[in-house]
């Protein structure tokens, strides 16, 4: 089968869990013996061939830009004459027998039309929420979640609809059933849509084994507010476990007030060193249990899950699926999470009693207690739940005949 993909980042481009989904997705399918191609928003990298181009600006570069620019995107995601020709010309040369298409902001409702109305099965990915917020997260510019949609979302929601009604993907896959059921209000999806988790990856080696002392809580992602981390802040200081600590990893407009809160107090002698095998290179050393450890990626994500002996995943925002608690719960690693978006679904069934509800500081205390009185409680085996690589790509070739049989 020929496969192209539609992604609007690639890696090494890479803002989030969508675009690496989406090249791990490519190499499965090239070694189960398809043939894929790729085509991105300005993002060169392995298999693409080709690029509708990123203009005004890179759109990593998005959330640096002043708000005229910011504009300028917003614009051209609603209508990309590039899209279309670049599109035509890749279908006609490359002939694929279906499309599937992953996060296509910038590429505009082009990207989501364009198969359709060249008669060419297509499949679409949700992994966010661009067809109903211009941000694509229903989360505020200043980090706090959207509680209805605004008037300027609604309108391009409204736009996008009427564009997409006529030549809609076949079938729309949701990565869970949160972000699933927020897109049943759009009239065009009706029918085709279904849920399909995204595979649980299988770790490099397994995790040693920890002798769970005073605990060690972690934190793995942006450092924003719409993603809990002022509550998680406020909630560790609060519960006052006798010697636990709490890694941060990730980057982001709270950095300050993570390091912040790592600061030994005034008169106290910081520690010495990170703990062995805690802090990837430039960790700042906690005095108030909190470790700052910057970005955290490959080898050194390995290092934070053989460190940590529960992973904290406050979200304030409909959070569709984070790709962190697969790679948690492949590990044996217990959740305490937030019943924000996909979460609840994710997380083993034996941490469900650690869920908590979002945004209370209070709650995610008693969690933390909950846990450091009796870990192994709320701790199970290592499990490629709720789908492994082998289940996922059975879905997807399902969704694939389907939608050529529509």
């Amino acid at each position: 089968m020929r496969v192209l993909l539609l992604s609007s980042l690639w890696p090494p481009a890479v803002l989030g869990g969508a675009e690496l989904h989406a090249a791990q997705l490519a190499e499965r399918l090239v070694d189960a013996g398809h043939e894929v191609g790729v085509v991105t928003y300005g993002s060169p990298g392995e298999r693409v061939i080709a690029q509708v181009p990123s203009k005004p600006y890179p759109l990593q570069e998005f959330a640096s830009q002043p708000a005229s620019k910011r504009a300028l995107m917003h614009l051209r995601d609603v209508w990309n004459p590039d899209t279309a020709s670049i599109l035509e010309k890749v279908i006609s040369d490359f002939a694929p027998d279906v499309v599937h298409s992953h996060t296509v902001q910038g590429m505009s409702a082009v990207a989501l039309t364009r198969p359709g109305k060249m008669q060419i099965p297509h499949v679409h990915t949700l992994h966010d929420y661009w067809l109903l917020c211009q941000r694509t997260s229903m989360v505020q510019r200043d980090g706090t979640a959207c509680t209805t949609s605004c008037r300027g979302c609604a309108a391009i929601t409204a736009v996008r609809e009427r564009q997409i009604r006529g030549n809609a993907p076949d079938v729309v896959l949701g990565v869970s059933k949160a972000v699933t059921a927020e897109h049943e209000r759009l009239e065009w999806a009706s029918g085709r849509l279904r849920i399909l988790y995204n595979p649980v990856e299988s770790p490099p080696e397994p995790r040693p084994v920890r002798d769970v002392g005073a605990p060690v809580f972690g934190y793995l992602g942006q450092l924003a507010a719409y993603k809990g981390v002022g509550t998680l802040l406020s909630a560790f200081k609060a519960a006052d476990i006798r010697g636990s600590r709490l890694l941060v990893g990730g980057r982001g407009p709270l950095l300050s007030e993570v390091q912040s809160a790592g600061a030994a107090p005034s008169g106290a002698a910081p520690s010495s060193a990170a703990p062995s095998g805690a802090a990837p290179s430039g960790a700042a050393p906690s005095g108030g249990g909190v470790e700052a450890l910057g970005w955290v990626g490959g080898d050194t994500k390995e290092q934070f899950f053989n460190e940590i002996d529960c992973l904290v995943v406050p979200s304030e925002w409909s959070d569709p699926a984070p790709i962190v608690l697969n790679e948690a719960r492949a590990r044996g690693i217990p959740v305490i999470g937030a019943e924000a978006g996909g979460i609840p679904e994710l997380i083993s069934p034996k941490a469900s009693a650690l869920l908590f509800p979002s945004r209370d500081s209070g709650a995610l205390s008693d969690r933390l207690r909950m846990f450091a009185a009796a870990p192994a409680d709320y701790t199970a085996p290592p499990e490629l739940a709720p789908l492994d690589w082998a289940g996922h790509l059975e879905g997807l070739m399902t969704a694939y005949r389907d939608a050529g049989a529509r």
